[in-house]
């Protein structure tokens, strides 16, 4: 049996204008990870499969889980967490994952209120795992097989080691939860995770410094002196030892 963990973030709404008041209230599902589920529900409609959905929410409401337990999620984990800050956000999310059992991570590429790509390098690295970013859709045989966006090109690749699956939102008929699977949110296992801004970060020191840059006349160098202008800085700043 194949166990896919699904990260799920919630983020605003994009047909709907917000204003001061509903603006803390109104929140959906962000649309990347939820293609993400929809293409962990795929595979567990092929072949056995347990599907894990960590929940990162910046409210207490639950609202967010219980919809994507609705969309075939079996058990869920509600990360709470209140900050923005990507780094601490990541290091949180790994020492949950770690707590699980899991042949694969997905995850949308970015966040819709959020276009930077981040998370997905940075959970890989606190975890020490691979990253497959820009995929389209997955389909499992023996491994995992993946078509992923190019610049110019799709690839069709066979994943040999486990890791996390970053996917680009791809088109699709949008699915809505039924009353029968919305009925067996109850019987589904939902564990609870609580974290305060800043828990992470302890005892660090912010260190600023002055940089004074002069206007200088752009003049073409050579590649060889320019890595050693360029080293030179680096070493002026600290930046290499």
């Amino acid at each position: 049996m194949k166990k896919i963990l699904v990260l799920v973030r919630e983020t605003f709404p994009t047909n709907e204008i917000l204003t001061d008041k509903n603006v803390r209230e109104k929140r959906v599902l962000n649309p990347y990870d939820e293609y993400a589920l929809f293409q962990a529900k795929k595979i567990k409609e092929k072949t056995e499969t347990e599907i894990t959905c960590l929940f990162l929410s910046y409210r207490e409401s639950q609202y967010g889980l219980r919809t994507a337990l609705a969309l075939g999620a079996d058990r869920g984990i509600f990360v709470y967490y209140p900050g923005n800050s990507i780094p601490e956000i990541a290091k949180i999310l790994a020492k949950e994952i770690k707590k699980v059992e899991y042949d694969a991570i997905f995850m949308g590429i970015r966040d819709v209120n959020n276009d930077r790509e981040e998370l997905p390098s940075r959970l890989a690295f606190a975890l020490e795992t691979e990253l497959y970013p820009h995929i389209l859709s997955v389909d499992v045989k023996e491994h995992f097989t993946v078509r992923r966006e190019r610049e110019e090109t799709i690839d069709s690749l066979e994943i040999l080691e486990s890791g996390i699956f970053a996917y680009s939102q791809n088109v699709y008929e949008p699915e809505y939860p039924s009353i029968q699977s919305i009925m067996g949110i109850r019987e589904k296992e939902v564990q609870e995770v609580y974290y305060s801004d800043g828990m992470v970060e302890k005892n660090v020191t912010v260190e600023y410094q002055d940089i004074h840059r002069k206007q200088e006349v752009y003049k073409k160098i050579s590649a060889a002196v320019g890595t050693e202008q360029l080293m030179e800085y680096m070493k002026k700043w600290k930046l290499v030892d």
